[in-house]
């Protein structure tokens, strides 16, 4: 199975999340925000797929994006917010997001959109 970065700030929705994707056999690895996420992806190579939220303190969802696609343009990234008329929706797949979902995530859609990703990578 995969390796997973599921990032958020909201520490029921991160360990909703990542509760959801761990029972698929997913290894899932968490983060609070972009800094914590970032240095997770340049400690763990195995990392294949970031699942993030783009309004965090620190350093926000969309701007560890830029930094990440910067560092790996090939690392799948779906983003999700809670601040979806704002835009950032569609800024976020500008700059390299696989897809952006609204909050409240469904856990169903989350998997889908995971094993989609996962089928496609080269």
């Amino acid at each position: 199975m995969a390796n997973i970065l599921i990032v958020d700030d909201e520490f029921d929705i991160l360990d909703y999340l990542a509760d959801k994707v761990r029972q698929t056999g997913h290894r899932v690895e968490t983060a609070v925000d972009g800094v914590d996420a970032l240095l997770k992806v340049i400690q763990d190579p195995d990392l294949e797929v970031v699942v993030m939220d783009i309004r965090m303190p620190r350093l926000d969802g969309m701007d560890a994006l830029r930094i990440l696609k910067e560092m790996n343009p090939e690392m799948p990234v779906i983003m999700f917010t809670g601040q979806a008329g704002r835009g950032d929706m569609a800024l976020s797949v500008q700059l390299g997001a696989y897809t952006c979902m609204a909050k409240p995530i469904s856990s169903e859609k989350l998997l889908e959109t995971i094993k989609t990703v996962l089928s496609t990578k080269i």
